[in-house]
């Protein structure tokens, strides 16, 4: 998705891509206030609307970043 090798991922070269360093904070921030357990149920079941992970497959990295915060409670 992010056109990435683990290597480059793990060793932070991955400045090409901001999304990734975006994703990276906002998901360990949300696994800090949730628990990873459940933010990784959330990501894999989610909401009626859709998966978080379809989004996350599909580009919609907005829609993503949406999803969190309400999942969160940072958004209405």
């Amino acid at each position: 998705m992010f056109d990435l090798d683990a290597l480059a991922a793990i060793s932070g070269e991955s400045r090409h891509r901001p999304e990734v360093e975006i994703l990276d904070t906002i998901t360990h921030e949300a696994a800090e206030r949730l628990g990873q357990p459940v933010l990784a149920r959330w990501l894999r079941v989610g909401p009626e609307r859709g998966r978080p992970l379809d989004l996350l497959l599909g580009g919609d990295f907005a829609g993503f970043e949406d999803a969190l915060a309400a999942r969160v409670g940072l958004l209405g």
